[in-house]
């Protein structure tokens, strides 16, 4: 069994090509072509320590006072092991009988506080339309013309409908854009069908190109490719 290729954005070259001046480089123009290097490989590195330690902290804080009542002292990363084994036994709650009707009976008080309402409503239909076993999430990533004529945005497409025209029914696709750095948060937007380019990108890949601007944008030629 052959091994699937890897894409651009799983690895990492090294080492990362700096552009630098015709000729041999000097002693200083040495110095700043690896030191931009280095700079350009830490800062992945630091931007995902930097947000585990926001994260692990945060844990901590929350589970604090179960350390101090149950174990009369602070134990650090306790937060982080209770968070997954509490994920874990909502994944196994979510696959039984009793566990989805205890499920839905929190979701109907949630769904009945007028401030958290819309609140968790909107994050439970990310949620779903990020999952991989969910038919009806985003379908494919298209190109929208947007914010005018001639500009292109990364879109998920989410559905396909009818609209009333002067000429009959006008097959319309409503799609989800998304926004930088934060792709669980956008607009939605319902475009006349030809107006829509297709794309051969994954939602993967797409998620990848928004939060990190369009650095990760990879083979351009799966974005803008024929349609």
């Amino acid at each position: 069994m052959e091994p699937k290729p890897r894409s651009p954005q799983d690895s990492v070259e090294f080492p990362l090509v700096v552009p630098s001046k015709e000729g041999k480089p000097g002693f200083f123009s040495y110095i700043r072509s690896r030191l931009i290097t280095g700079v350009l490989v830490a800062f992945p590195l630091v931007v995902t320590l930097f947000f585990g330690r926001f994260l692990f902290n945060l844990l901590d804080r929350w589970f604090y006072p179960w350390s101090m009542r149950f174990l009369g002292r602070p134990v650090p990363g306790l937060g982080a092991v209770i968070a997954l084994f509490l994920m874990f036994f909502l994944g196994v709650a979510a696959h039984n009988v009793l566990g989805r009707r205890l499920l839905r009976l929190g979701e109907a008080v949630l769904t009945r506080i007028p401030v958290l309402r819309p609140v968790y409503l909107g994050a439970r239909e990310v949620s779903r339309a990020f999952s991989r076993d969910r038919t009806q999430g985003f379908r494919r990533v298209v190109l929208i013309p947007f914010p005018c004529e001639g500009a292109w945005c990364v879109a998920f497409q989410t559905g396909e409908f009818e609209a009333k025209g002067p000429g009959g029914p006008v097959p319309m696709v409503a799609v989800f854009m998304p926004t930088t750095p934060n792709p669980t948060t956008g607009f939605f937007l319902a475009y006349p069908k030809s107006a829509v380019r297709t794309t051969d990108l994954s939602v993967e890949e797409a998620v990848k190109i928004v939060i990190s601007g369009g650095l990760a944008a990879g083979d351009l030629a799966k974005i803008f490719k024929e349609s």
